[in-house]
C-alpha cells in the first residue's frame, strides 16, 4: 500500500509550530528563534546546544515540546512528554500538542494501541469534530494499525473539510474501503479528496483511484487515470505505485491461470479442524497482513494468514487464529481475545468450496 506521510499535509509549519505558537517572528525572543531557526534547517545538534544552554524563557510546555523533538531515543521523548503533561498545567493548545507528539512518538515506535491511548483524553473530553483534524487522523491510523477498522473509519471521518488533515483522511478512508472490497465507496473517498487537492496531492492520489478503477473492473478509466499521471507527473510516486501494483496483479492472474498460490512462507490455506476461525483482520494487500501477523504472531503461536480469492477472483488475505466446532464458544473466545489485545475480532465461517472464506 502507498502510505501518505501525513507530514507532507500536516506540516511543520502548518501544525507543529501553529499549536504551540512557536513561530519566531510571533515570540520575538533570542533562544527560541535560534532554536527554532536551527531546527527548521536540520542543524538538530545546534538546536541541543541552544536548549541546553537556554534557563528561561520558554513558555508552559515549550520546553519539552523542544526536548522531545530532539531526543535521540523516542522512549526517553514519550516519558518526558508524560511527565510534563502529569506535572505542569498547560495552555490547551500546547497540551493538545505534546498529546499528538506524543501519539506520534508511540505509533512510530510501533505500540499502535499506546498511541491511540495517548489521544484518549482529547477525544474523551472534545466534542465530535471539535477537535483539530490531526487529532482524529492520528487516532483513525493508530486504531487501523490495530485491526480495529470500523472504528477507525468514525474517526476519519469526523475530519472536517476546511481542516489541513482532510485530505489524508479523505486518502486512508479510500484505502480502507479498498481493504474491505468496497471499490465503489474507495473511489469516491479519493476522488472527494481530489476535488480539493492541490496538483502534487492530486499526484499522490491517482494511485488510489487507479486501484479503486482497477477493483471495480473499470481498466478503461484506470488506464485514463494513468495516462493522466505522466502528463502531471511523469516521475511521480504514484506511477511507480502503479507499475508495482500491475506487476503484483501480472502474478496474481499468472498464479490463477496455474491454480498455485503466491509463494510466501506464513501465507498458507491450512486444513482446519473445526468449522469456525477467529478473524482478526482482512486485506488486499500481502504486506499489511504480513505485517498485521508480524505484529501479534508472539501474543498467538496459531496465528495464520488464509489466502482466499474474492467474487472477482482477487487475492484476499485473512489474518486468523483457532479452529472451533462450536460457534457459541468460537464467540465467546472471540470476546476474551477482543479485549485481551483491543482489536476487532469477528467469527468467521470456514466452510466453503473455493477454501477458507467468510
Amino acid at each position: 500500500m502507498a502510505r501518505l506521510n501525513r507530514r507532507q499535509v500536516l506540516s511543520w509549519g502548518t501544525i507543529g509550530l501553529l499549536g504551540l505558537g512557536l513561530l519566531a517572528a510571533a515570540t520575538g525572543r533570542a533562544s527560541p528563534e535560534a532554536l527554532a531557526g536551527l531546527f527548521a534547517t536540520g542543524d538538530y545538534d545546534g538546536a541541543r546546544e541552544v536548549l541546553a544552554s537556554t534557563a528561561d524563557g520558554f513558555r508552559p510546555g515549550e520546553e519539552a515540546f523542544w526536548a522531545s523533538r530532539l531526543e535521540r531515543d523516542p522512549a526517553r521523548a514519550a516519558v518526558t512528554i508524560r511527565e510534563t503533561l502529569e506535572q505542569v498545567r498547560l495552555p490547551e493548545a500546547a497540551r493538545t500538542r505534546l498529546i499528538l507528539d506524543l501519539a506520534d512518538i508511540e505509533y512510530a515506535r510501533g505500540q499502535y494501541a499506546a498511541a491511540f491511548q495517548a489521544l484518549a483524553p482529547l477525544l474523551e473530553t472534545g466534542q465530535p469534530g471539535s477537535l483539530p483534524g490531526e487529532v482524529y487522523l492520528q487516532a483513525g491510523l493508530s486504531l487501523r494499525a490495530t485491526g480495529n477498522l470500523q472504528v477507525a473509519r468514525e474517526m476519519l471521518a469526523s475530519v472536517r473539510p476546511q481542516d489541513p488533515a482532510f485530505l489524508l483522511a479523505r486518502y486512508y478512508l479510500g484505502d480502507i474501503g479498498l481493504e474491505q472490497n468496497d471499490a465503489s465507496l474507495a473511489l469516491k473517498y479519493f476522488e472527494s479528496a481530489e476535488r480539493d487537492a492541490d496538483t502534487a496531492s492530486t499526484s499522490r492520489l491517482g494511485a488510489g483511484i487507479w486501484r479503486a478503477h482497477v477493483a471495480r473492473g473499470e481498466d478503461d478509466q484506470a488506464d485514463k487515470v494513468v495516462e493522466q499521471l505522466k502528463r502531471q507527473d511523469p516521475g511521480g510516486l504514484a506511477l511507480l505505485e502503479i507499475q508495482r501494483r500491475r506487476r503484483d496483479r501480472t502474478e496474481e492472474m499468472e498464479a490463477m491461470v496455474a491454480e498455485d498460490a503466491p509463494s510466501e512462507s506464513t501465507v498458507t490455506t491450512p486444513a482446519a479442524t473445526g468449522r469456525y476461525a477467529l478473524q482478526l483482520g482482512a486485506f488486499s494487500d500481502r504486506r499489511l497482513a504480513l505485517e498485521f501477523h508480524k505484529r501479534y504472531r508472539s501474543e498467538l503461536p496459531d496465528l495464520r494468514i488464509d489466502q482466499v480469492r474474492d467474487e472477482r477472483g482477487q487475492f484476499l488475505y485473512k489474518v486468523r487464529t483457532g479452529a472451533f466446532v462450536n460457534p457459541a464458544l468460537a464467540r465467546t473466545e472471540a470476546r476474551r481475545l477482543a479485549d485481551r489485545l483491543d482489536i476487532e475480532v469477528i467469527v468467521s465461517d470456514l466452510t466453503g468450496s473455493a477454501g477458507p472464506s467468510d
